[in-house]
């Protein structure tokens, strides 16, 4: 298993966020299960995440206790994500920063455009 070559720190809230919440697409499979989005399948249309990268983040919330994963044993084998208490209470943080994206959606647009040139 891969071990950190910096020590992990822990003195402030938001480091601790930071290190259970990174990765490109947590915050956005968080929010899309909340949706009902619970299928991997869906997950990765919805975002358009690389297959790999996703399920390793969706593992990486199962470890750290934000969903669970529940396996169905049918003919054709099914997987589904349901968030757990502790992934519920992010979701106010998350419908959060999804108002400040949609109210400040001008302003971040423009500095994309000024990026991507």
């Amino acid at each position: 298993m891969y071990k950190k070559k910096i020590p992990l720190r822990t003195e402030c809230g938001l480091h601790l966020f930071k290190e259970f919440l990174s990765g490109k697409w947590k915050l956005m499979m968080l929010f899309y299960i909340s949706e009902g989005i619970v299928r991997p399948g869906a997950l990765q249309k919805k975002i358009a995440a690389d297959r790999r990268v996703m399920n390793r983040q969706l593992d990486e919330l199962l470890q750290d206790g934000f969903i669970t994963k529940c396996s169905y044993d049918t003919k054709i084998p099914r997987v589904e994500y349901q968030l757990t208490s502790l992934g519920r209470s992010l979701l106010p943080l998350i419908m959060s920063l999804e108002k400040w994206g949609e109210n400040n959606r001008a302003v971040l647009e423009a500095a994309l455009a000024g990026k991507q040139e």
